[in-house]
Formats: structure tokens, C-alpha cells, sequence
């Protein structure tokens, strides 16, 4: 039983992460101007304006492209939040119904795959509206995020990550 609820207790932490990727890219890059605006009407892309020497008109179709992306993951969101909770509930429960665990976490993993897919397809519309130059520092900036953030290895050092991104031979050294 233990090994079981450790087994769905990683299930439910790969998940998590997965959906966290996308979301803290995204808010990174998009969101974070928004909690220290910078002055002026259009704060919200300044960053990115900057790293990428974007144009008015291409701020404009970014800001655009935005607004509408984040009508149409809104309700994924508000889904994913509700099936968390009833996947916790469940979990606290005095006896826990495996199946519906199941359930809810099938159900949590095709949320965030529609997630993942509506991020990517906000992504490809965004590199349709910027030059190749802009394109590769505009890719180059997510690699570099998750390879700070371990959540993909650097050309040349795959290896097994344990966990908070140490490799496993980190851990067998002590």
C-alpha cells in the first residue's frame, strides 16, 4: 500500500511539474512586468521588447496574441484546480478510493496535456510574428530557463536527475 500511494504520490508530482514548466515560462516572460510594471501604457512586453528589439507593431500582435491565449486556458486552469483539489480531498480521505484517485489523475493528465498543447501552439503563433534573429533569442531565452531551472540537461550532460536537480551520482558521493 505504501509503495502505491509513493508510486501515484510521483505520478502526481511529475504532473505537477510538467504543467509548472509552462506555466512559469509564461509568467516569466509575460507576467512578470505586470506585478513591477515599468512606467508607461505598455509594461507588460517591456522585457521581452527589450531582449528581442521588438517593434510597435509586432508589441501590438505579442499583446493581442496574449489576451487571447489566456481567455482560452482560463477555463483548463479553472478545471485543473478543481480536479487537484479532488484529488486532495481523496487523498485525505480516512479510505482513500483508489479508482477514483485513478480517475482524477487521468483526468489531471489530460487537462494538462491541453494545456501543454494550447502553450505550444501559443508559442509557434508568437514565432510566426518575429524575424529568425528575433526567433533563435526568443528560443535560446526559454532553453536557458530551463536549463537553469533543471528542467533540461545541457548538450553534453545528460544524465539522471534526482531530486531537486542533483544528479543521482551527487547523492551516491556522500
Amino acid at each position: 500500500m505504501k509503495r502505491k500511494l509513493l508510486v501515484l504520490g510521483i505520478i502526481i508530482l511529475v504532473i505537477a511539474n510538467i504543467s509548472a514548466l509552462v506555466t512559469i515560462a509564461y509568467n516569466h516572460w509575460f507576467k512578470s512586468e505586470e506585478i513591477y510594471p515599468s512606467p508607461g501604457p505598455r509594461h507588460s512586453f517591456a522585457s521581452l521588447r527589450q531582449k528581442l528589439s521588438l517593434t510597435e507593431d509586432q508589441m501590438a500582435q505579442l499583446e493581442a496574441q496574449r489576451a487571447s491565449f489566456d481567455k482560452q486556458i482560463d477555463s483548463i486552469r479553472v478545471k485543473l484546480r478543481e480536479k487537484r483539489k479532488a484529488l486532495m480531498d481523496e487523498l485525505r480521505a480516512s479510505a482513500p478510493d483508489t479508482a477514483r484517485i485513478d480517475q482524477l489523475v487521468d483526468e489531471i493528465g489530460t487537462l494538462q496535456a491541453e494545456l501543454q498543447k494550447q502553450a505550444i501552439r501559443h508559442m509557434l503563433q508568437e514565432k510566426a510574428m518575429l524575424t529568425p534573429e528575433q526567433r533563435e533569442k526568443f528560443f535560446s531565452m526559454f532553453e536557458e530557463h530551463f536549463h537553469r531551472r533543471g528542467m533540461m540537461p545541457r548538450p553534453g550532460r545528460i544524465r539522471p536527475r534526482g531530486p531537486q536537480g542533483r544528479s543521482f551520482e551527487s547523492e551516491k558521493k556522500k
